[in-house]
């Protein structure tokens, strides 16, 4: 249709970046999925916006987009326009990427995060919504719960600081732990072959203790946990809710606690984003 109008959503991870033309309905066109490894290397900013640019053209004609929104597995300043730390894709640290995108596609850019909820892929993302919005804290960069220390553990992460939770609890720490004890095992199939070991009980078990520690500080209606690892064939989401539970405050928040996963997660981080530009849009048209 000639007079349909998009949102461009695009979902960048440590390992891949996902793009697709929203519609009001949050239904997606021309949704892809293509390796992170191309943005870096050079100017990030610029290979991301060579690449966007190459999507419109491909699919869609630029009149027809109301806006592009970018999710970072970054901090993000309070307005939403500068990156502070991308510990997992190299090249987009300490960076302004809504203005330079924004001159070079000529289009509304919004920096965004992940949806409300708990993502462990290839790190771990983290975001709050709190009395109807986005909690973003002083500087911008609550959510973090990747990177929160976890005691006795003395492993470097990316960001540079040292135990943080991420360096375990992440699609990172599962590949340590496919390559020291699964070396000849397809990591698809991780779960489904040896999800009964002690070693992948103990990561799931570990997994569940910074979501524990939120769930016990926020007291929320409800969280929602996606991510590639834990959409893995085989993943044991009960026994994960079970190691929830266990850690987390009793008699509440534990007992009548609301854990949802997420369903369709290749296309989640695509939708929330949307959805996040169309709530700025609606905004800014009422004001």
């Amino acid at each position: 249709m000639a007079d349909q109008s998009y949102v461009l959503g695009i979902d960048i991870g440590g390992t891949n970046f996902r793009l697709g033309l929203v519609k009001s309905d949050l239904s997606i066109d021309h949704f892809e999925k293509k390796s992170s490894s191309i943005l870096t290397g050079g100017d990030g900013i610029a290979n991301l916006a060579q690449e966007i640019d190459n999507y419109i053209s491909a699919h869609t004609q630029k009149e027809q987009i109301e806006a592009v929104v970018v999710g970072f597995p970054s901090s993000v300043s309070k307005d939403r326009t500068t990156l502070y730390n991308t510990p997992n894709l190299a090249g987009f640290n300490n960076m302004d990427v809504a203005h330079p995108l924004r001159k070079a596609l000529g289009l509304p850019v919004y920096p965004s995060k992940s949806i409300l909820g708990f993502y462990v892929g290839t790190g771990f993302g983290n975001a709050l919504y709190l009395n109807g919005d986005f909690y973003t804290g002083k500087n911008g960069a609550t959510g973090e719960l990747g990177h929160i220390p976890l005691y006795g553990l003395d492993k470097r992460c990316n960001c540079g600081n040292l135990g943080c939770a991420e360096t375990i609890c992440s699609g990172m720490g599962l590949n340590a732990i496919a390559a020291q004890h699964f070396p000849e095992e397809e990591f698809s199939k991780l779960f489904v072959n040896h999800g009964a070991s002690e070693v992948l009980r103990q990561y799931v078990a570990t997994l569940a203790i910074p979501i524990a520690t939120e769930l016990t500080l926020l007291d929320p209606d409800y969280a929602v946990i996606g991510g590639g690892v834990v959409a893995m064939e085989g993943f044991p989401q009960e026994y994960f809710v079970e190691c929830i539970k266990d850690r987390t405050r009793k008699p509440y928040p534990a007992s009548n606690l609301d854990i949802r996963f997420s369903k369709g997660a290749q296309q989640s981080g695509v939708i929330g984003g949307a959805l996040c530009a169309r709530r700025i849009i609606s905004r800014r048209t009422k004001d």
